[in-house]
């Protein structure tokens, strides 16, 4: 089921932004395989940079020679409404490239026509920026009033075009304000994409979930949702971040298995996440009903966690997610972004293909 939405350059109509991990394309979900129909916006994660500022493919091979790129742009043929947008950056860049290429306005020049030329070529509709993080892991103390030049520059060039314009942001309300002049990002962004997620470690000692709707210190999807609106954010330019995978931990006592229990370590990886201390939504519910994997449900964090001998995971089910656009809702948010769609079954491993975003829609559509 999908919902009738406007989306157009400075938002209209609520909006389900959704990434997509490209690096997904060679095994759980080709391009082909996105319901186009689910998302009013399709972000493509990721380019990356050249130490020039001039955009990058982060793999060659499937972005270019596989045509990546226009195979996702080819989706709006789909659906005449959706936008496809191209991420550039992600966690694992870093700050330096992208510190020295906001320093200057001749560097900054540089990066817009790249991007500019990037959107024209293979047919996106906008750019979403996924810098982790400005002034951290590289990066200068000018960096939050060199974004803001960024973003002040490409807004004009972007009207231009009609090109739409987001980026994703930390949930941590300490880090806001080093890291953005907040009211520059409401003024020249489209929207702003909230990463509500990863709030706790799973080196952390303890287990914690990933995204907790609530909890009893700042760490949870509410208290760094508000304190965006308290420093400037405008809520219909707010898009609320949900997971679709989990924070998977490894008990130092099966006995003791609720939230905040003692753990030794990262989780063990799933067959199809491969990586230690992450379970995709689907592995969660496979273990479920194949493994006997215990769920339980945190009334105080509303969200679900669960455990199996000494494996424990944090994640987002239909009921969480259900709870988390209510809030959206309630706030008056400008709509909710999922990573990744390639999470959300959409193969249909344990049922309905992409049963999150068919629950997001749902809500939506009431």
């Amino acid at each position: 089921m999908t919902f009738d939405v406007g989306v157009s350059n400075g938002s209209s109509g609520v909006q389900v932004i959704c990434y997509y991990g490209s690096w997904r394309s060679y095994t759980t979900c080709k391009i082909e395989e996105i319901n186009a129909t689910l998302c009013t916006i399709l972000i493509y994660a990721f380019a990356q940079i050249h130490e020039n500022g001039t955009l990058k493919p982060l793999d060659e091979w499937a972005d270019i020679r596989l045509d990546g790129y226009r195979r996702f742009t080819a989706l709006k043929k789909r659906n005449p409404r959706l936008k496809t947008m191209l991420g550039v950056g992600g966690g694992s860049e870093g700050s330096e490239k992208y510190s020295k290429m906001v320093a200057t306005s001749a560097s900054r020049a540089v990066f817009i026509e790249s991007v500019l030329g990037y959107m024209q070529k293979y047919g996106f509709d906008g750019v979403d920026l996924d810098w982790e993080y400005p002034t951290r892991r590289g990066g200068r103390l000018e960096d939050r009033e060199n974004l803001s030049e960024l973003l002040k520059e490409m807004r004009i060039e972007f009207d231009r075009h009609n090109y739409l314009m987001t980026m994703s942001v930390v949930p941590n309300d300490a880090s806001i304000d080093t890291f953005y002049e907040v009211p520059q990002l409401s003024k020249y962004l489209d929207h702003i994409l909230m990463m509500m997620y990863n709030m706790h470690s799973p080196t952390s000692g303890r287990t914690g979930h990933n995204a907790p709707l609530q909890s009893s210190n700042r760490y949870n999807v509410e208290y760094s949702t508000k304190a965006w609106v308290r420093k400037g954010g405008t809520p219909a330019m707010l898009i609320l971040g949900i997971p679709a995978y989990g924070r998977s931990f490894t008990l130092a006592d099966p006995g003791s298995h609720g939230i905040g229990a003692p753990s030794v370590g990262l989780g063990l990886p799933g067959p199809y996440s491969r990586a230690n201390g992450t379970l995709y939504h689907y592995e969660v519910l496979h273990f479920q009903k194949a493994l006997g994997w215990t769920r339980e449900w945190s009334e105080e964090q509303q969200v679900p966690y669960s455990y199996y001998r000494d494996q424990w995971v944090g994640y987002d089910d239909a009921e969480s997610v259900r709870r988390k656009v209510e809030f959206a809702r309630k706030l008056n948010l400008g709509g909710v972004m999922m990573w990744t769609i390639d999470q959300d079954d959409p193969r249909g491993l344990t049922g309905e293909k992409f049963p999150l975003l068919n629950v997001i829609n749902n809500e939506y559509a009431n």
